[in-house]
């Protein structure tokens, strides 16, 4: 400073490079925050888009209404589809028919013959070997074959006949995937 108390010239150049020094320095630090904050935002839309991929194309939890295929599946269990790979005879499926997503299990495939009456219940002319509960019965005798990349199913809950008792045979691009996991939320 000189005598009259102002600042000279080479003091205010000095005070102008730390006053732009520290309009960098702020820039720089705003620059890091709204990167961070993009990064953040893009690895979010990343987690998303795979989420939504897989959800899609591989796995997809859907919930269960009604005990079609009780005990199996019980009303308010979320079952995690698997919608990629091959179906056996007995897998639990899920399938849309008018609107109203169905679950059932594959009890004959391609080249199988079934027959329902009152009296029996065949697949090959052999009474099928399965874990069900319920006697199968059908309120019309049932003589079927499923064609090509076609399923016949039905609930464990036989008593139900929103199977393919009344829809016919199931076309495999009908079906949505086979039930790989299972969360029971009530009841248990």
């Amino acid at each position: 400073m000189n005598k009259s108390g102002e600042l000279t010239e080479w003091e205010k150049t000095i005070q102008e490079k730390e006053k732009a020094s520290h309009e960098r320095r702020k820039n720089r630090m705003r620059r890091r925050r709204n990167q961070g904050i993009a990064r953040i935002i893009l690895k979010l839309a990343a987690v998303s888009g795979i989420l939504i991929l897989l959800c899609l194309f591989v796995v997809c939890p859907y919930a269960v209404h009604g005990n079609r295929m009780f005990p199996k599946l019980r009303d308010g269990d979320c079952a995690v589809v698997l919608k990629v790979g091959k179906y056996h005879q007995g897998d639990v499926v899920t399938f849309r028919k008018n609107g109203v997503r169905y679950f059932s299990r594959i009890a004959a495939m391609e080249g199988d013959h079934v027959v329902i009456s009152n009296e029996a219940f065949m697949i090959n002319d052999l009474p099928p070997a399965e874990d069900v509960f319920y006697e199968t019965r059908s309120d019309d005798e049932i003589d079927a074959a499923p064609g090509t990349e076609e399923f016949f199913l039905l609930n464990d809950y036989r008593s139900d006949q929103a199977d393919s008792r009344k829809f016919g045979c199931i076309k495999k691009s009908d079906i949505d995937g086979k039930v790989i996991f299972l969360f029971r939320w009530r009841g248990i």
